[in-house]
Parts: structure tokens; C-alpha cells; sequence
């Protein structure tokens, strides 16, 4: 079980983990020092002092020796707990409690690593030790003999506790499953370069304007940058990402205040939907946005430069299908390459 390299999101997993535990042993020192059972009451002050360190621990990122120390610290707890005050109290039960958070935690640590089975194995000590103490019940005389009303409403407050422990596990884990379903939705619809959309978010945002037959009334426009292989033989790579970059922050600054959409289509190819403005596509607005590519700066090793781009659109023809559209969008930047580039055709 090695978890030295876990992220913010999982350190602060392990945290309210440490909490909560800490929580439950600040309760049951003064539970068990109000119905004199120092054994316990002594045994807790020990765990506080560990949760307390635990902080530390955590931080530290030593979550690995961290996860190892709360298991062996529940388990002696327990047991301690059941030879004090007998089976009846179901202390036992924090066993099975403690269980969802080994797999919860197996999860939200290990899920990019490889499998492990830390949380099986310390899940079979668990249970063997229930099964014991169930199987040896007879023979075990608590330590401290307590009311029967006491043992009863403290039975009841473990069970209590453990069942709200679990929901609140179940609960922690299902946001952490829908936080981690969000990022990995966003990754797979974002391009990581630019931060802007890619075609999968594209292709979306035009299947449902034709599931809804919304597509009248807009255009799509092909941009390219102009001799982008040049740039990258003449340059390097690193120049052409941040012409790509640059590329991407003009579309979102020409896009602010419209409803403009946009994604990275593919190597230097960028899409954009926009609505017409008077039936037509709105060359003036694009013009503005090739304009505004080619007043940008380019710092390269060989000095400061300037790029360009050529941009093809076509607002939506009945009986087309989205297909046929972005063909229709690319065969004009086609046009647009052949013709001289660094210009706008529609």
C-alpha cells in the first residue's frame, strides 16, 4: 500500500478521515469516564494523542504509514473496548465500519496505481477478529461490569454511530465519484494545449442543434494558421504551441460578450459556430478576428514575428448534415489556402 504520492484531493480524503476518528475518540474518552471505565477512558487519551500526530502525518504525505498505523490503532482499540465491557456494547462493530473506509480509501488513493489488495487483507484480520469474538463470546467476563440499562443505551449509541459513520462514507465517496466523473468529462471535451473545447465538445454542441432542428440561422468557419509546418520546422515545436495558443486566446477574447462557440478541431484547425447576422455569414466579425491574429507578436530564438491566418465558412443549407456543413466550411478555407491566404472566405 503506497500512497506517498497522493494528490490535494486524496490528502484531503485522509484528513476528514483523521477527523472524524479523532471526533469519535474525544466522544468515547468522555463516555468512558463517565461511566468509570478507566481502562478505556486511559486507552482513548492514547488515540487522541495519535489522531492528533496524525495531522501531521498526513500532511506530510506519509499516508501510506499513516493508513497502516489507524488500522492497527482500531483494531486494539476494539478488542480492548470489548474485553472491558463485553460483546453487548457492540464496540465490535466499528470493525465493520472501519472496513467501508479501507476500500472507500483503496479507491479514491489507489485508483490511478496499480491494484492493490491492502483493503482486502486488512478486511480479512477484521473479520477473523469479529468471527472470534462472536465464536469466544461465552468465554469472555468483562472487565467492568456495567447497569443493563447502561449497556443498552450505549449499544444502542455505537449502533447509532456506525450506521451514521457508513452513511456519511457512502456520501463523501459520492461526491468524490461525481467530482471525478466532472474533471474527467471536462478532460475528455478540453483540449489540454489550449484550454479550449475539442471536436468531441463540438460535435455535441451540433448533433443537439440538429436533434432540435436548430441549425437555421448559423454558420460554421474554419480557421488554419498559415504555414504552420514552417513555423514548426523553422522555429520548433514550442513556438508552434504558442502560436496555437495565441491563436486560441484571440477566439476567446473576439468570442467575450457572444454566443459565439468554438473548439480546437485538430492540429492548427479551429472551429467556430456562430449564428448569422442578417441571414449572411458575418465576414466583418471574422475579418476581425484574422486581423486581430496578425497583430499579435510571435517570440521566437531568431527574434519577434508575426503569424497568419486563413479562414473558410458557410452558414447552414438545407438538407445538409452536420457532416456536409464542416466539408462545406473546410472546402472554403480550401479555397481561401489556394487563393493567397491570410484572408476570409464565405
Amino acid at each position: 500500500m503506497e500512497y506517498s504520492g497522493s494528490s490535494t484531493k486524496e490528502q484531503s480524503f485522509v484528513l476528514m478521515m483523521n477527523k472524524t476518528f479523532l471526533a469519535i475518540h474525544i466522544m468515547f474518552f468522555f463516555l468512558f469516564t463517565s461511566i468509570g471505565v478507566d481502562l478505556m477512558a486511559g486507552v482513548n487519551m492514547i488515540s487522541i494523542c495519535f489522531y492528533f500526530l496524525g495531522f501531521n502525518i498526513a500532511k506530510c504525505k506519509k499516508i501510506n504509514i499513516y493508513l497502516y498505523l489507524v488500522a492497527v490503532e482500531v483494531l486494539i482499540h476494539m478488542v480492548l473496548a470489548v474485553f472491558s465491557v463485553g460483546m453487548e456494547c457492540n464496540f465490535q462493530l466499528f470493525l465493520i465500519d472501519v472496513m467501508y473506509y479501507f476500500f472507500v480509501l483503496d479507491y479514491v488513493i489507489k485508483r490511478k496505481k496499480k491494484k492493490g489488495y491492502s483493503a482486502i487483507i486488512l478486511s480479512c484480520i477484521y473479520s477473523i477478529t469479529i468471527i472470534l469474538l462472536y465464536t469466544f463470546e461465552d468465554m469472555v467476563n468483562p472487565i467492568y461490569k456495567l447497569d443493563p440499562m447502561v449497556i443498552r443505551c450505549l449499544s444502542i449509541a455505537i449502533v447509532s454511530i456506525v450506521l451514521f459513520s457508513i452513511i456519511i462514507t457512502m456520501l463523501v465517496l459520492s461526491n468524490f465519484l461525481a467530482s471525478t466523473e466532472g474533471a474527467m468529462e471536462k478532460k475528455a471535451q478540453f483540449d489540454a494545449l489550449t484550454d479550449l473545447p475539442n471536436r468531441f465538445y463540438m460535435m455535441a454542441q451540433l448533433k443537439n442543434l440538429f436533434e432540435t432542428n436548430s441549425q437555421g440561422g448559423y454558420y460554421l468557419a474554419m480557421i488554419d494558421i498559415d504555414d504552420f509546418k514552417k513555423i514548426n520546422d523553422t522555429y520548433g515545436h514550442n513556438v508552434g504551441d504558442d502560436a496555437l495558443k495565441i491563436l486560441s486566446r484571440t477566439i476567446v477574447e473576439k468570442a467575450r460578450g457572444t454566443e459565439l462557440k468554438y473548439c480546437r478541431w485538430g492540429g492548427e484547425e479551429f472551429l467556430l459556430l456562430g449564428k448569422c447576422v442578417n441571414g449572411e455569414v458575418p465576414k466583418d466579425y471574422l475579418d476581425e478576428i484574422r486581423i486581430a491574429v496578425n497583430d499579435k507578436t510571435i517570440w521566437t530564438s531568431l527574434g519577434s514575428g508575426k503569424m497568419t491566418v486563413t479562414i473558410g465558412a458557410g452558414k447552414y443549407k438545407v438538407g445538409q448534415d452536420y457532416k456536409e456543413w464542416i466539408s462545406f466550411a473546410d472546402k472554403q478555407l480550401y479555397v481561401g489556402k489556394c487563393t493567397g491566404k491570410n484572408k476570409v472566405v464565405c
